[in-house]
């Protein structure tokens, strides 16, 4: 048990964790045009727990060998949990997954199919879709692969009264759920540009380089403003995305101040999830 406390306060530290599933849970209820403090709201908080545990465990378990040379502090490389014990909790965590998924029927049929189409995703990622060698040759290939989960993610959350099958295509949800893609995508290029990375790690920088890494984010910042846009919530949300953008001049100007790039990302990443909250208490719209 020491060895999962040292984890969850390491690897997965449970206040950030409670803002991520719990912004996605209030901004996807809201979006429904509902109460926000509905037990839908409080399952589809549940449900984002547990995915971003069970992401965060199937990552340390993948990135075990890397780790062991380039980060070698972590828990996994320094032997506070066993490798096994983590693949066993994972297929476990997989079986109350598959239920969570379930549940979600009882609140809408939509959301149960989305939730299932999630949970499968989820396990193909681990699996890295049985093509593992494939993918790793074509990066941006794979980063798009294990991204495009957040869109049924998003939008199993936004569960609609009257259980409409088709509710969850409604513009304003579906795009909230492209801009949190976006967002997220754009935090993951952000947080790997480290010029002393070690080299097993590819980074972005690394693979793509600094001009590289620019234009991946300058069209992710396309998919944020045009998220914004179709969901009535630019001005919360693309503000943030450009000063994301602009922040990669410092790879240019001062490389070694990677980490405000990284801290541009987690703000634009905030307000992509948490706009329609603030939205709901700041304007009250009937999205």
């Amino acid at each position: 048990m020491q060895g999962w406390i040292i984890y969850l306060k390491e690897r997965f530290p449970l206040p950030v964790y409670f803002l991520l599933a719990g912004g996605l849970a209030l901004s996807a209820t809201a979006m429904s045009g509902r109460n926000l403090l509905v037990p839908s709201m409080f399952y589809s908080f549940g449900y984002a727990m547990w995915l971003f545990a069970t992401l965060r465990l199937m990552d340390e378990l993948k990135d075990y060998e890397k780790d062991v040379i380039a980060h070698p502090t972590r828990p996994l490389p320094r032997g506070i949990l066993n490798r096994e014990t983590v693949r066993k909790v994972i297929g476990y965590s997989m079986i109350v997954g598959t239920a969570l998924s379930l549940g979600f029927y009882h609140f809408s049929s939509a959301s149960c199919v989305l939730a299932l189409l999630t949970t499968v995703w989820l396990w193909l990622m681990y699996k890295e879709f049985y093509v593992g060698q494939s993918l790793s040759k074509r990066p941006l290939l794979y980063a798009i692969t294990h991204q495009i989960i957040l869109v049924p993610f998003c939008l199993c959350m936004v569960i609609y009264p009257s259980g409409d099958l088709f509710g969850f295509l409604s513009p304003f949800p579906f795009w909230w759920s492209v801009g949190v893609l976006g967002s997220f995508f754009t935090f993951e290029v952000s947080r790997k540009l480290d010029p002393e990375a070690h080299p097993i790690l590819g980074t972005y920088l690394t693979t793509y380089g600094r001009v590289g890494s620019l234009v991946i984010v300058v069209v992710l910042l396309g998919v944020c403003f045009i998220a914004g846009r179709e969901a009535m919530l630019w001005k919360m949300m693309t503000p943030w995305a450009v000063l994301t953008v602009a922040s990669y001049s410092l790879l240019w100007f001062a490389p070694k101040k990677f980490k405000v790039i990284e801290g541009a990302a987690t703000v634009s990443l905030f307000f992509h999830i948490w706009a329609p909250t603030i939205y709901y208490f700041v304007v009250k719209p009937g999205v």
